[in-house]
């Protein structure tokens, strides 16, 4: 193909986070489309397997220590590439990318929040011969130019998740009209402090005249405070903790059994993929507007400026919900629109001919 692109993707290939997910949907969005695709991450620890998607398409070579971050790259031999991609912050993978005198552009990806780490950072490399920042959302990009003070060309292209919309079976959502009180609300993450599902714990007096329940999936080291003390405040029929949750298939029918998906999360954050994956089943949600999450806002869903006014939103919604205001099948096409897996691939391969071949 003549006019194809040869890109060298910078992340993880192991694990569940979302710079595995968007690691590897973009190099295979981007195989599908004829373009070479090679990945370079880090060595897996050992409690950590490889990405859940064997029939990858691509190359994948790894790094580890000094000598191996430089075996790494020599991996890729005397390849060239027309555009290395860096997801995250790292001195070995910046650095290495840096080096390799055989990349035409290099692009920084920030996907969390873009606020510094102190003097000695990594990200003050894109200084030493980085073409672009692409950040995940318009607060990320602000914060990280700002941060590093970056004056060159930036964009703003979401990361990617899993193409539910291309993996599984998604029922066209309708509008969600459950009674006042009557709300079905989930959330599905980590269970850390900064998620804020302690806030959603002490808060349930205020959220009870809008929700029936929450159902709570996802590990961490907060659960194990977290469901003694609701079985201890006599909720545990209110409040329900189910542990990890699936993907394909199984994901998508849970997701569209609950009315609304809650996020109150109170720490840093870049765009959160579970609210992408929401919208792609036509589920509702209400989000604390930390990072990128503000850019996911639309009609169908509600985001508090702080978490003081989450509850309120919550309240809002829900009566938006009884009045029969809420489509969950407009909010599907909202997603297809902006965010589906072809719309963002395309973002990520016109950004790419933009930076090498000027169009």
């Amino acid at each position: 193909m003549s006019d194809s692109l040869s890109v060298l993707l910078v992340g993880y290939a192991h694990g569940e986070g979302g710079v595995t997910t968007h690691t590897h949907w973009l190099a295979h969005g981007l195989t599908q489309r004829g373009h070479r695709v090679r990945v370079l991450s880090p060595v897996p620890p050992r409690d950590l397997p490889e990405s859940p998607w064997p029939d990858r398409g691509y190359a994948v070579d790894h790094y580890g220590d000094a000598k191996d971050a430089l075996r790494g790259f020599k991996a890729l031999g005397k390849d060239r590439f027309d555009v290395a991609v860096v997801a995250g912050t790292g001195w070995k993978a910046m650095g290495g990318v840096l080096a390799n005198r055989r990349i035409k552009r290099r692009i920084f990806f920030e996907v969390m929040s873009g606020d510094a780490m102190g003097k000695i950072d990594p990200r003050r490399l894109v200084h030493a011969g980085f073409d672009a920042i692409v950040s995940l959302a318009t607060a990320v990009e602000d914060k990280v130019c700002s941060e590093f003070h970056w004056r060159g060309k930036r964009t703003i292209i979401q990361a990617l998740p899993e193409p539910l919309e291309q993996r599984a079976a998604i029922a066209d959502r309708g509008v969600v009209a459950p009674a006042m009180g009557k709300i079905r609300a989930v959330y599905f993450g980590r269970i850390v402090p900064h998620k804020g599902v302690g806030f959603l714990v002490d808060r349930w007096a205020a959220l009870a005249p809008y929700l029936q329940s929450i159902d709570v999936y996802g590990t961490g080291e907060e659960r194990g405070v977290l469901e003694p003390r609701v079985a201890e405040l006599g909720l545990s029929d209110s409040i329900r903790f189910h542990g990890r949750y699936p993907d394909g298939q199984a994901y998508v029918d849970l997701l569209q059994q609950y009315d609304l998906l809650l996020l109150p999360t109170v720490g840093q954050e870049g765009g959160p993929l579970v609210l992408l994956e929401a919208m792609a089943c036509g589920t509702p949600f209400v989000a604390n507007g930390m990072g990128g999450v503000p850019d996911f806002d639309n009609q169908d869903c509600r985001v508090s400026k702080d978490i003081s006014g989450f509850v309120a939103k919550v309240a809002d919604i829900a009566g938006a919900m009884a009045a029969g205001e809420i489509d969950g099948s407009r909010l599907q096409r909202h997603y297809r629109d902006n965010f589906s897996f072809d719309v963002l691939v395309g973002k990520w391969e016109s950004y790419f001919r933009f930076l090498v071949k000027g169009k």
